[in-house]
């Protein structure tokens, strides 16, 4: 037997492990009052670093660009392109926002 023969294996069970995990992309916003966050999206879902609090929202069909609504339907997320528009019934209220960075 090669002594390198247990590499191919290896390989292609890392590589199998590799295409089932979701590609996080992290995005910096600036909005109209300086108010900044950043969010981490993937196929699903979008998590919103904001200054006082974490949120998960799930990924919703619709609407050209791309809609993110909290399942009490308190918080909406809309993105297209480097755009974005941030409603959080209790405390923000709708936030103006522009891509800042990419990660």
């Amino acid at each position: 037997m090669n002594r390198h023969s247990w590499l191919f294996p290896l390989g292609l069970s890392l590589l199998s492990g590799c295409a089932t995990q979701n590609k996080t992309i992290s995005i910096d916003y600036r909005c109209d009052n300086d108010f900044a966050f950043r969010a981490e999206f993937d196929e699903q879902q979008v998590r919103l670093l904001l200054p006082d609090k974490t949120l998960t929202l799930p990924r919703r069909p619709g609407m050209k660009g791309e809609r993110y609504v909290s399942d009490d339907r308190q918080t909406l997320f809309l993105r297209k392109g480097d755009n974005a528009v941030l409603a959080v019934s209790a405390g923000h209220g709708v936030l103006r926002c522009k891509q800042s960075a990419t990660r």
